[in-house]
């Protein structure tokens, strides 16, 4: 309580701050965690489709060779859906490849602030810092020193870069899908062809053999 009472105002508020933030992102990561278990479940849950007839028809008796067929199914599954986002990606670089050909210039910069993407996002100043007991801490937000603006010698990265982007989440979004369907195969296999221990009779009769 004495050393609450010798902190100055800045400090009380930095500390305020600082447990308002791990508190938001805490909250954050939880948000995030559910989402993204809610979003694995129903990709996975794709796969008892995949594999509702070969389990009622009974075609494997042991759980090596469904997985093995299960994955192979997914693999097929997965090749056909990320096929688009694949050809997203591939067209990209291909017009970066005929921009640096035909323009000569083979180090675009495709990020930098004069002759990339970067040119869309603001210039900073270095982050403001205030000493917290002997640490130094980020203490406000930067000054802009350049406000965000179109340049012409950037046009090509205004093309690639969100075109990259699109293919890129689109083809991580199949790439989940994918795994989260593995995932469910091997719980589905377990399933059928583990018992657990629990469900075996302690003394079996001679009408239960061993």
């Amino acid at each position: 309580m004495v050393s609450l009472i010798k902190l100055t105002e800045n400090d009380k508020r930095l500390i305020i701050v600082l447990l308002l933030l791990v508190i938001l992102l805490f909250v954050i990561v939880g948000y995030i965690s559910l989402l993204v278990k809610k979003i694995m479940n129903h990709q996975g849950s794709k796969a008892d489709g995949m594999l509702k007839n070969v389990v009622d028809a009974k075609l494997f008796d042991n759980e090596k060779a469904f997985v093995k067929f299960g994955i192979k199914k997914n693999v097929r599954v997965f090749f056909k859906e990320a096929r688009i986002p694949f050809c997203i990606i591939a067209a990209g670089f291909l017009f970066l490849l005929l921009y640096c050909l035909f323009s000569g210039n083979w180090h675009p910069g495709i990020f930098s602030r004069e002759t990339g993407f970067g040119s869309l996002f603001p210039k900073l100043d270095t982050w403001p810092t205030a000493e917290f007991f002997g640490i130094k801490l980020i203490s406000g937000w930067p000054k802009v020193l350049e406000a965000p603006s179109l340049k012409a010698a950037a046009w090509y990265s205004y093309i690639f870069v969100p075109v990259e982007a699109v293919g890129m989440v689109w083809f991580l979004i199949y790439t989940q899908a994918y795994i989260a369907r593995s995932l469910r195969i091997y719980r589905i296999a377990r399933g059928i062809y583990r018992k657990k221990l629990d469900e075996q009779p302690a003394n079996p009769t001679p009408s239960q053999p061993q």
